[in-house]
């Protein structure tokens, strides 16, 4: 079957493309003229052709990318699809029929979901049920992001956003059986105009939960207690003292943590290469659900400690000459928050410095910026990359680099031209010095923080 994916550079679409080539079917795709690594590089490696398919009765099916509408091109591709009755189907329902299996786990909420489901589905992996699996992002264990087999067991990443021909929350696209939810504080303001509507999206992703099933929630997630009273299911606790499971003791050595896990049955010690308090919550939420499933104890364990981890999700890539720095997501407040306190637990007597590069949509907006007073708190300095706003901000909502000074203080030095950051860095990266890149894409950014390394080498 020839199938052509609009938006194919997404982070759900570009796996899902690779899993679908590799069971033999014809993939093409159309996206913007620049795709950046890793998600080039991915469909570079799989041979998979973008932007030079024509909108033909060649094409047997199209699925339809949450991204599609944010460009020209395949704004009028689509146009296309439908003017020659080419079967088409949006990514949400495609990936709900095709992945989604009977015993259906669904990791949602804000934080957590991508290092959660990719350590679920890499203990599933080990565990030799062989799931249907698909989280955002890229492994650094090499294991595809996307799998697709035969199994009745699947292990997906829920989204809340809301996009492309979607009319709902994507995760109320997809079955569950199994669902945990980390938190449900009101991030996606493009899809929901108000708090409350996002409460609701989350409110009947729990009610979709059957009596055969369960749900695990964490007992610190905003909003939390207050969606698990609509559960008709068990419900199952994590992450405090009177929870189901809980974090006993962490101890932190050189090359790994010892992280003590108390379960209704036992304490189980799990030992970790990954680092920081949020991953901990996130290993403990895996613990959890899989241990919940009776999934063996020895093999959870042993996967946990040979898992390395997401790219882009504090990954360290360069550590020399008394130097390193980390790669990471953050973007919001409070994962630039969790970051900082994961970096300095670990490195407590060493320098943190900032490259903030605002490229989420929700930081371009003037309001995003109330909760951010504390978050760098624990940096020395802050360096602001240049703000690409949407147009169709108005010029009195959007951020300025100003609105950023007015917030985080005098640690904030703002440099918009990415020659003069990279300088930057070359003339006051010192030894000792701990720089962490916060971005959430761009081959510019990308390119910054490989130039400061290629000089340091």
């Amino acid at each position: 079957m020839h199938i052509h994916i609009l938006g194919i550079a997404g982070t759900m679409t570009a796996p899902l493309a690779v899993a679908l080539k590799k069971e033999g079917h014809l993939i093409t795709g159309s996206d913007q003229e620049k795709i950046y690594p890793p998600v080039s590089t991915i469909l570079k490696k799989s041979n998979i052709k973008i932007n030079s398919q024509k909108i033909d009765s060649t094409i047997d099916l199209a699925i339809i990318g949450g991204s599609y509408s944010s460009f020209q091109k395949t704004k009028e591709e689509f146009e296309q699809i439908k003017k020659l009755k080419i079967k088409y189907i949006s990514a949400s329902e495609f990936i709900a029929q095709k992945l989604i299996k009977e015993n259906s786990v669904l990791i949602a909420g804000t934080y957590g979901k991508t290092t959660i489901t990719s350590l679920v589905s890499w203990i599933f992996c080990q565990s030799n049920f062989n799931p249907n699996y698909m989280f955002g992002g890229e492994a650094i264990n090499h294991f595809p992001s996307t799998n697709i087999s035969s199994s009745n067991w699947s292990v997906v990443e829920a989204d809340e956003s809301i996009h492309g021909l979607d009319n709902q929350a994507k995760f109320l696209y997809y079955p569950v059986k199994f669902l945990t939810l980390t938190s449900a504080d009101w991030e996606h303001k493009d899809s929901y105009s108000t708090e409350i509507a996002n409460f609701n999206a989350f409110k009947k992703l729990i009610t979709n939960v059957p009596e055969n099933g369960f749900l695990l929630v964490n007992s610190k997630g905003f909003q939390t207690k207050e969606l698990s009273l609509y559960s008709k299911t068990r419900i199952i606790t994590y992450n405090s003292s009177n929870s189901d499971y809980y974090l006993k003791h962490i101890k932190i050595k050189k090359s790994y943590s010892v992280l003590n896990i108390r379960t209704p049955r036992n304490i189980i010690e799990i030992k970790t290469k990954l680092i920081g308090q949020f991953n901990f919550e996130n290993i403990l939420a895996a613990v959890a659900l899989t241990d919940s499933l009776n999934i063996n104890q020895t093999i959870i364990k042993k996967a946990i400690f040979n898992f390395k981890g997401i790219k882009r999700r504090i990954e360290k890539i360069y550590d020399q000459n008394k130097i390193t720095i980390f790669d990471d997501f953050a973007q919001s407040s409070n994962r630039i928050k969790s970051t900082l306190e994961s970096i300095k637990s670990h490195f407590p007597k060493r320098n943190i410095k900032i490259l903030y590069q605002p490229h989420a949509s929700f930081i371009q907006y003037k309001e995003s910026l109330k909760d951010f007073k504390n978050a760098f708190s624990l940096a020395s300095e802050i360096v602001l990359s240049k703000i690409n706003y949407n147009h169709n901000i108005d010029k009195n909502n959007r951020t300025t680099a100003k609105d950023f000074r007015d917030i985080i203080g005098s640690k904030l030095v703002y440099i918009p031209i990415d020659e003069d950051i990279i300088n930057f860095y070359k003339q006051n990266l010192k030894s000792g010095d701990i720089l962490i890149n916060m971005s959430s894409g761009g081959l510019n950014g990308n390119n910054i923080v490989k130039s400061v390394i290629n000089y340091l080498k």
